[in-house]
C-alpha cells in the first residue's frame, strides 16, 4: 500500500515551530547532556496540595509523552489536573488540552455532559474510556455519559492514547484510540482536606477527602476516602445541575511481591437537559439559553425545564490484585462491576384530537449493569517479554420510552387512555401495542444483553538493549441478545434474535532508543468497534435479512519521536489510518425505518501532531502543541464531518515559591457539518447542503498560591487558586448540525454555545 498524507502541505506554522524545536533541541542537549534519564519509576498518584516547584520541562509540561510510549499519546498528570484545571471539571474537560482532542461543553467545566469530544475528529463512541484499565461505557452505541462517574478531584491521571495500542489493549472500541483515566491513590501521611469551591452561575462545591496514611500494622495498607457535592445554575438558563459522588480505595500490600486494590466509585446527578440552539433562539433570548422557566406561562411550550431533565445514578467497582511470583513471571487481574441508571424526561409534544390542550411527553430509561473481569499474565527475562490474557465482560441493559400526559397522569405515571403519546397499533398486531395491551404507551421495551470475550497474546523482544519489537495478536468475540417487547422501529414489532461478530486484529510496534532522553517508535495495528444495536437490529422484521454490516476496522500507521530533557520536553508523529466498514442506513420504508443497514468502504484519516515545553527559567515555561487533521471519504471524496481541520494550544506555565499560574489558549479548527449523510460512496454521499463550523480560541487562565506549616501539627498546608475560563470572552458557536434548505438555516441550523468568560475560587487545606 502506498501512504499518503493528503493535503498535509497546509501544515500551520505552530506545528512546523513546534516540530522543529523537537529535533534541535535534541541535538542541542546531545551536545550539551548526554546524561539521559533513569528508567521511570512506579509512581503513587497522589495529591500535594503544595507541590514541590516546576523547575524543569519535564515536570512542568502540561502534556507529555513517555519514552516507552510505542503510540502518539499525552499524560495530563494529577498536578496540572489539581492545580490549573476547575474542580468542577470532568475527564472531558482536562483531555481538551492534548493535541487532536476537541472538546464542546456548553454549561461550564464540566456542569453538563460533553456534546462532542473528539480524538482526531473521531467522535465518543468511536474510541475507548477506560478507568484503572478497565473499559466502560453504554453498551447501545459505546458512548460516554462525562460527567457521571468521575469528578476531576477523583483522577490522578488522564493519558490519551492515539492509537489501536498492542494486542493488549482492550475494549470494544479500539477503533479510534483510548482516554484512559486513573484514579487518585492514598496519600501516604494521614490526613483531611477539604476542598470548597465558589464560581460563575452560583456554582458551590465541597469536597471532603480523608486518608489514613500508610498503616505500619497492616503492612503498609492505605485508604482514601472522599465526599463532594457540587450545585450550580449553570452557564445555560434552567440547566442547573447538582451531584453528590462518593470514593473510597484502599491498598492492602501482602508480603513483598503482592498488592490488592478496593475500590468504589457512586455518584447521583441530577440536571436540566436542554438542547442545541438555532440563531433565532439566541436573538430572541440571548446566548445562554437553554430552557425555560416552568410557569404557567410556559404550561404548553415544548422548553419548559419540567419537560426536559434527567436524574441519574452510576456506580463503579472493582477488586484488583497485582502480584509477581519469581523467575520473571507476574499477574494482574481485576473483577468489576458498575451499572448506570438514567431516567430522562424528554421530547415534550402538545397533544391533539382528545388529547387538545395538554401537554404530553416522554420518560426515557437506559439501565445497565455490567460485571467483567481483566487478567494479564507476565514473563519478563533478558530476551524479552511475553504478555498474554484475557478480558471477559457482560452486560444487562434494559431500555424503553413510553408516553406520559402531564396533565393527567404526571411524569412518572404510565398512561393507557385515548390520550397516549404511542397508541397506533403496531403493523402485524404486536398484542403487546395493541388497546389494553402492557405496552401501549411504549415507543420501545427491550433488553439487550452484551457479552465481549477478548483473548490475546503478545511477545516483545529484545534485540538489542536499544531495539525491540513488539508482536501480538487478539481475538475480538461481541455477542448481542436482543429481546424486544417493542422494537426501537416506528413499527413497534417484537422481536427475539442474536447477533454475534468477531475479528483477529493483529499489532506490530517497534520502539528505538536514540539516546537514554531520546527514543522513536512505529506502528502498523488494526483496531476494532463492534456494530451499535441500532444498525444490528432497528428495521422491519422482514428486512432483517437485509442488514449488511461488519465491524469497523482501523488499520494504523503511525511514527515518532519522543525527547525529554530538563530545559525542553516534546515529541512529534504522523499518522495514516484505512477506516474501513462504515455503517449507514439505506433507505427509509413506509413507516420510516431504514430498509436496511449496510456498510461502505470507509474513510482515510492522516495528519500530523506534536506537543512540547520549554524551560525559560526561573520557575516560568512556555508550551504548545499543534496538530493537522485530514479526514476523507474513500467513495465521495468528501470530508468527514466533525474532523476539526487543526488543533493547537499556546501558553505558559509558572511554578515558583509556593506561586503557580498557567495561560493555555486552546484553538479548534473549523469542520464540515452536512444536513445527512446516506451512502458515502456516493457522489454527494446523499447530503442536500453542508456548512463549515467557525473556527475558535479558547483561554484558560489559572494562578493560586500554597502555603506548609512545616511547625504546626494541626494544619500543614492551605492553597488558594482561581480559574478562569474563556479568559479573553470569546462568543463562540459551534455548528452542530443543518437542514437541507439553505433558505431555513435561521431557524433550522443548530449550534452549541459556548460559555462566556467565568470564575472558580477554589480554597483548600491539608489537616
Amino acid at each position: 500500500m502506498k501512504l499518503t498524507f493528503p493535503r498535509l502541505t497546509r501544515i500551520i506554522p505552530f506545528t512546523a515551530a513546534v516540530s522543529a524545536a523537537v529535533f534541535l533541541s535534541a541535538a542541542a542537549a546531545h551536545a550539551a547532556d548526554s546524561a539521559g534519564l533513569a528508567a521511570e519509576p512506579v509512581v503513587r498518584l497522589q495529591e500535594f496540595e503544595v507541590a514541590a516547584p516546576r523547575g524543569s520541562a519535564l515536570t512542568a509540561a502540561p502534556t507529555a509523552s513517555k519514552l516507552d510510549t510505542r503510540q502518539p499519546q499525552s499524560i495530563l498528570s494529577l498536578q496540572y489536573i489539581s492545580n490549573n484545571v476547575a474542580p468542577t471539571a470532568d475527564y472531558a474537560t482536562i483531555a481538551n488540552l492534548a493535541p487532536s482532542v476537541a472538546n464542546v461543553e456548553t454549561n461550564g467545566p464540566g456542569l453538563s455532559e460533553a456534546k462532542h469530544t473528539t480524538i482526531r475528529g473521531i467522535d465518543d463512541g468511536g474510541y475507548n474510556v477506560t478507568f484503572d484499565g478497565i473499559p466502560f461505557g453504554d453498551y447501545n452505541t459505546f458512548t460516554h455519559h462525562t460527567t457521571s462517574y468521575f469528578p476531576a478531584k477523583l483522577l490522578g491521571q488522564v493519558v490519551v492514547d492515539r492509537g489501536p495500542g498492542t494486542a493488549s489493549t482492550i475494549g470494544n472500541a479500539t477503533f479510534g484510540g483510548t482516554m484512559a483515566l486513573f484514579s487518585k491513590d492514598p496519600r501516604t501521611e494521614l490526613s483531611f482536606v477539604p476542598t470548597l469551591s465558589f464560581g460563575s452561575w452560583e456554582t458551590r462545591l465541597g469536597h471532603f477527602e480523608a486518608n489514613s496514611g500508610l498503616l505500619s500494622a497492616w503492612n503498609n495498607a492505605s485508604a482514601i476516602g472522599a465526599y463532594q457535592r457540587m450545585t450550580t445554575n449553570g452557564y445555560r438558563t434552567n440547566s442547573d445541575m447538582a451531584r453528590d459522588t462518593y470514593y473510597v480505595k484502599y491498598l492492602q500490600p501482602i508480603g513483598a511481591n503482592t498488592t490488592i486494590t478496593l475500590l468504589s466509585s457512586v455518584n447521583t446527578i441530577s440536571f436540566g437537559n436542554p438542547g442545541t440552539v438555532t440563531q433565532q433562539q439566541i436573538d430572541l433570548y440571548g446566548r445562554n439559553f437553554g430552557l425555560k422557566d416552568n410557569n404557567a406561562a410556559n404550561h404548553l411550550d415544548l422548553l419548559n425545564r419540567k419537560y426536559n431533565y434527567q436524574d441519574k445514578k452510576a456506580d463503579f467497582e472493582y477488586v484488583g490484585i497485582d502480584t509477581k511470583f519469581g523467575d520473571g513471571w507476574s499477574l494482574e487481574d481485576k473483577v468489576y462491576t458498575y451499572s448506570y441508571n438514567n431516567r430522562s424526561h424528554e421530547k415534550p409534544k402538545l397533544g391533539s384530537g382528545a388529547a387538545a390542550g395538554t401537554m404530553l411527553g416522554s420518560v426515557k430509561l437506559n439501565e445497565y449493569r455490567t460485571y467483567g473481569d481483566t487478567l494479564a499474565v507476565t514473563h519478563q527475562d533478558a530476551i524479552g517479554t511475553f504478555k498474554a490474557g484475557l478480558w471477559y465482560d457482560t452486560t444487562t441493559n434494559h431500555r424503553y420510552t413510553y408516553g406520559v400526559n402531564y396533565d393527567t397522569t404526571g411524569a412518572d405515571t404510565i398512561d393507557l387512555s385515548a390520550t397516549a403519546l404511542y397508541k397506533a397499533a403496531a403493523p402485524g398486531g404486536n398484542p403487546a401495542t395493541l388497546p389494553g395491551g402492557s405496552a401501549y404507551d411504549y415507543k420501545y421495551l427491550l433488553v439487550d444483553k452484551n457479552t465481549t470475550f477478548q483473548p490475546f497474546a503478545e511477545y516483545q523482544w529484545q534485540i538489542t538493549p536499544d531495539f525491540d519489537l513488539n508482536g501480538g495478536v487478539k481475538y475480538m468475540r461481541f455477542t448481542r441478545d436482543f429481546d424486544a417487547t417493542v422494537n426501537q422501529t416506528s413499527g413497534r414489532q417484537a422481536l427475539q434474535a442474536k447477533r454475534t461478530d468477531a475479528e483477529t486484529t493483529p499489532s506490530l510496534t517497534a520502539h528505538y532508543t536514540i539516546q537514554k532522553n531520546w527514543t522513536a517508535y512505529a506502528e502498523i495495528a488494526q483496531g476494532f468497534q463492534a456494530p451499535s444495536e441500532a444498525n444490528s437490529f432497528y428495521v422491519n422484521n422482514s428486512n432483517l435479512g437485509a442488514i449488511d454490516i461488519k465491524p469497523e476496522l482501523s488499520t494504523n500507521y503511525q511514527v515518532g519521536t519522543v525527547f525529554q530533557h530538563d530545559r525542553f520536553n516534546g515529541d512529534i508523529d504522523a499518522y495514516y489510518v484505512d477506516f474501513k466498514n462504515y455503517a449507514y442506513s439505506g433507505p427509509a420504508d413506509s413507516s420510516g425505518d431504514p430498509l436496511y443497514y449496510g456498510i461502505a468502504k470507509g474513510a482515510h484519516y492522516s495528519g500530523v501532531e506534536a506537543e512540547g515545553t520549554y524551560f525559560v527559567g526561573g520557575g516560568f515555561s512556555l508550551y504548545a502543541n499543534g496538530s493537522i487533521n485530514e479526514a476523507e471519504f474513500k467513495g465521495s471524496k468528501l470530508d468527514v464531518p466533525t474532523v476539526p481541520k487543526t488543533t493547537a494550544a499556546l501558553g505558559f506555565v509558572y511554578s515558583q515559591d509556593g506561586f503557580f499560574s498557567s495561560l493555555t489558549e486552546k484553538y479548534v479548527g473549523s469542520w464540515v457539518v452536512y444536513d445527512a449523510i446516506t451512502n458515502p460512496d456516493l457522489p454527494g454521499a446523499g447530503a442536500s447542503r453542508s456548512a463549515n463550523s467557525s473556527s475558535y480560541w479558547i483561554g484558560d487562565f489559572s494562578v493560586g498560591y500554597g502555603m506548609k506549616f512545616e511547625h504546626r501539627a494541626w494544619l500543614k498546608s492551605v492553597k488558594v487558586r482561581l480559574q478562569v475560563s474563556n479568559v479573553f470572552n470569546q462568543k463562540v458557536q459551534v455548528l452542530d448540525s443543518i437542514g437541507a434548505n439553505p433558505a431555513n438555516a435561521y431557524t433550522t441550523d443548530a449550534f452549541n454555545v459556548l460559555p462566556d468568560r467565568n470564575y472558580f475560587l477554589t480554597v483548600s487545606a491539608e489537616f
